[in-house]
């Protein structure tokens, strides 16, 4: 208490640029504390379930808000009158609104998106051309990386006022192969084949139940197809896997897997040729005799 008092008369008797540059110090170091208290505050609530996608949205919003706090202390410090230009900036609000409407839509759509959550860190979203895993929600755009290593920043707004496809948010989803076989193999042979494999691998469920069926008569193939759930992550390797191995099982088994085809028939005309003497022909012209070729010998 004695060193506080001790501060407290030094700095009351120190000149007043002194003290005004003392007190920016502070407050600059006061920012830089809370700063870092904010981040820790972040990283713990992501350890209790926060979603990690989430922390560059709050982060902006608690450290602008910090920023603006400390600005309006160190103008105050220095003497400067902050209530006329809180008063100025309110006056100009609307004018500043209009003109930055874009970004605070944004910011909005940022805010709607993290508190309504239609996509979590490390999902993989679609949403008009944009693909990807999301990495983070910002304060103004949103960022992902795509399946091949790049990365795309969108808009907030886009991502809010479009439909967007979540393919990583529910834990299970429907895996369907649909593959063309011959008119003269047997549908019942293919279908057979089919329900085999199904039942041979654990990754399906049972329950909803697979279903094995014809899908469409096609211009050259019957198309034959199996549905079965399956766990999202198990997804694209189970995909992958059984679109070779539906192949390879059908030609196995001697089933004919087409290709298109198209019958061409080719309609004969006779077509009359006249003489090869009808091609020479005579052209008089005055003053000269005239070649087989038609041109004029001129004398």
């Amino acid at each position: 208490m004695d060193l506080l008092e001790r501060c407290i008369d030094w700095f009351a008797a120190q000149p007043i640029g002194t003290q005004r540059f003392a007190a920016v110090l502070l407050i600059a170091a006061i920012t830089a504390g809370l700063l870092r208290v904010l981040k820790a505050v972040l990283n713990h609530m992501e350890k209790k379930g926060l979603d990690s996608s989430a922390k560059p949205l709050l982060y902006s919003l608690f450290s602008y808000a910090l920023y603006i706090a400390a600005l309006l202390a160190m103008l105050n410090a220095i003497g400067v009158n902050t209530a006329g230009i809180v008063t100025m900036v309110g006056a100009a609000s609307l004018a500043v609104g209009l003109a930055i409407k874009d970004l605070l839509s944004n910011i909005a759509c940022g805010l709607l998106l993290l508190f309504l959550k239609p996509f979590r860190a490390k999902d993989y979203i679609e949403c008009g051309s944009v693909k990807g895993l999301i990495t983070g929600v910002g304060l103004f755009n949103t960022s992902l990386k795509t399946v091949d290593g790049l990365y795309v920043s969108a808009p907030n707004s886009k991502l809010w006022g479009e439909p967007v496809v979540n393919y990583s948010r529910n834990d299970l989803r429907r895996l369907e192969i649909v593959t063309g076989i011959d008119y003269a193999s047997s549908v019942d042979k293919a279908v057979a084949i089919l329900q085999e494999m199904v039942a041979a691998e654990p990754l399906f469920l049972s329950d909803p139940a697979p279903q094995f069926f014809v899908s469409s008569l096609g211009e050259s193939a019957v198309n034959v197809a199996f549905r079965a759930w399956i766990r999202t992550d198990a997804y694209w390797n189970a995909r992958w896997k059984y679109t070779a191995l539906v192949k390879e099982r059908f030609q196995a088994a001697g089933i004919g897997i087409p290709f298109p085809q198209r019958t061409v028939h080719l309609a004969h005309e006779t077509v009359a040729v006249p003489p090869a003497d009808a091609a020479v022909y005579a052209r008089k012209a005055p003053g000269g005799t005239t070649s087989e070729e038609g041109q004029s010998n001129f004398g």
